[in-house]
């Protein structure tokens, strides 16, 4: 995808592996996707997106042909509190927080309890959004979901059914990204 640039923010390597392999079936070359680095573990991957998204989120809007996309987990509480806590953070920092009529190219997704929640949907399993399941063996062996997931979110544009919530809110931020 030419002149297209995607900043992808997210809590941890697993998620990061999904994201991009998720975004190279959407047609963005590895070059086109820059991943903020994460610290050496010194503290929550979480605290540490809410902590770098106001920052970006300021960047990507003085940026032409470029998204932002977020990604941080749910955990216990719920998508909205998570929005909350992201408005908060710009909100301490001096920076409106993301409007969706302005901020068109900053994408939310926000797995519900966490990204391994999904992987065992994408992997024909029935999940609820309360059980933690099992992490997979390697982050590079997520290149399946990430196909499972382009080929309902985008060919067919259905989830299979029972499909977790969280995730169909992720399909409909996905498709803001322009091909």
């Amino acid at each position: 995808m030419s002149g297209v640039k995607i900043i992808l923010l997210c809590e941890d390597k697993q998620t990061n592996s999904f994201v991009r392999n998720f975004l190279k079936h959407r047609n963005f070359k590895g070059r086109d996707i820059t991943t903020l680095p994460l610290p050496a573990r010194s503290g929550s991957g979480e605290q540490w997106v809410r902590k770098q998204y106001p920052k970006q989120l300021e960047a990507i809007r003085n940026r032409r042909n470029a998204y932002l996309i977020v990604v941080i987990d749910a955990d216990t509480g719920t998508l909205d509190n998570r929005h909350k806590e992201l408005a908060k953070a710009c909100r301490e920092q001096d920076i409106p927080p993301r409007d969706h009529k302005e901020d068109p190219n900053v994408l939310h997704i926000i797995p519900r309890r966490n990204i391994e929640t999904w992987l065992a949907y994408l992997d024909n399993n029935n999940v609820d959004e309360s059980t933690v399941y099992p992490k997979l063996n390697k982050e590079s062996d997520c290149k399946i979901h990430a196909e499972n997931l382009y080929n309902m979110c985008h060919r067919t544009q259905r989830l299979r059914e029972p499909a977790p919530p969280s995730l169909q809110k992720a399909c409909i931020e996905y498709r803001k990204l322009k091909s």
